[in-house]
Parts: C-alpha cells; sequence; structure tokens
C-alpha cells in the first residue's frame, strides 16, 4: 500500500528537523511524565491507554536520581505521525 514506516537511525537530516519540531510544538506542551521512585512504585494506569515506560538521566528538583518513569500517550495525539510528502520517499511515511 505504499506505507514505509522510517526507523530513526535511517531519518535525513531534514526528517530529523521536522519530527523534532513537531513533537516540541505538537507532542510535548500534552505529555506528563510521571516518575517512579521507592515510595510510588507504579502509578495507576487509565485501562485501554497507551503507555511506555522510560528511562530517566540526571536528577529532579530533591537532588534524587529516579531512573524511570511512565508517560501516557494522550488520546488527542494520532498514534501514527505521517512525514510531508517532500520529506519522504514513498507516498506514506
Amino acid at each position: 500500500e505504499g506505507i514505509r514506516f522510517l526507523k530513526r537511525g535511517d531519518w535525513s537530516p531534514a526528517q530529523r528537523e521536522w519530527i523534532s519540531a513537531f513533537f516540541f510544538r505538537e507532542v510535548m506542551p500534552v505529555i506528563t511524565p510521571i516518575g517512579l521512585d521507592p515510595s510510588h512504585p507504579f502509578p495507576r494506569v487509565l485501562n485501554k491507554s497507551l503507555n511506555s515506560a522510560v528511562e530517566l538521566e540526571g536528577r529532579d528538583a530533591f537532588g534524587r536520581s529516579s531512573g524511570a518513569a511512565i508517560v501516557q500517550a494522550p488520546r488527542v495525539l494520532p498514534r501514527v505521525i505521517r512525514l510531508p510528502r517532500e520529506l519522504g520517499d514513498s507516498e506514506y511515511c
């Protein structure tokens, strides 16, 4: 059907720039990472929601290194993002 899923290592500089701009404009404002620590080992997650477990670097506001968080994908975001046609090598990238 002409659909191509691009691996991060195969992104061109122009694709990388577009994806970065899309993330900061559309995704970052609506996500809320939930940090995991010994007093909050695992947060409640909504049934049938899409969540990602992520590894963190650095320290929190209290100087602690938590190391992990859960990020729920808001339902307002599409599950698949299509690159503009001029940036892809097929109709649907």
